[in-house]
């Protein structure tokens, strides 16, 4: 464990050693990491203690304290940004209440598992959100998605002897979906304009959507 341990922390380039203001712009310039990496250089690293490999290019920050657009904004993010995230030991919930308004509502769950160059096998889960406001006409999709990652298997990055953790650290990706958001009325009913198909033969081919074009099916760069 020391050998991996050391090798986490010598991985780091010496061109991010010149401050947080820098490590800062790279991560909104350019800053694309996989969810392997994600997972082996950033939050299993956070999860031990110890720096992730670009200092300041994931903060700590929890995306229920604000608006995602405001926390981006106070962090120095425009359309996007990575944040650790702490998380009680509880059962997981579908909802993620925002202070101020909204909530984020959850949308799609994956499991994948990446390993180290040791070895070392780090199982995790990726729960995708979507941010929801509620506006004059009831509860809106802004465009806004998380995904959000806790690694699954503590037996990684603890010692079977260190006892339970009442908290731990999960790694949220906050970003401006592409889509365009689909408004939903007071009682849930999506208000977005159906597509036509046209006529053919005098026989309509019409169907109805009906499909949220922000289902948080993308808020990462991975599938």
């Amino acid at each position: 464990m020391e050998e991996e341990m050391n090798l986490i922390l010598g991985t780091r380039d010496e061109e991010y050693d010149d401050g947080d203001d820098h490590a800062v712009a790279l991560a909104g310039v350019g800053f694309e990491p996989t969810e392997d990496e994600l997972m082996l250089h950033f939050l299993r690293p956070q999860l031990r203690g110890f720096q992730p490999r670009v200092a300041g290019a994931v903060v700590e920050a929890d995306p229920s304290g604000d608006a995602p657009w405001e926390l981006l904004a106070r962090h120095g993010r425009r359309e996007e940004g990575f944040f650790f995230a702490p998380r009680a030991r509880k059962r997981r919930s579908v909802r993620r209440s925002v202070l101020g308004g909204g909530a984020w509502l959850h949308s799609s769950t994956k499991n994948g598992q990446s390993v180290s160059d040791l070895g070392v096998v780090v199982r995790w889960c990726r729960t995708k959100f979507s941010f929801y406001a509620r506006g004059e006409m009831g509860q809106r999709s802004t465009g806004w998605t998380m995904a959000e990652y806790e690694i699954t298997d503590t037996r990684c990055y603890r010692r079977a002897d260190d006892g339970e953790e009442d908290e731990y650290w999960v790694l949220c990706h906050v970003r401006k979906s592409s889509r365009t958001a689909a408004k939903i009325s007071p009682a849930g009913r999506e208000s977005a304009t159906r597509r036509r198909r046209p006529k053919r033969g005098g026989v309509s081919l019409r169907r109805d959507a009906g499909r949220d074009p922000d289902d948080g099916g993308a808020a990462d760069r991975s599938d």
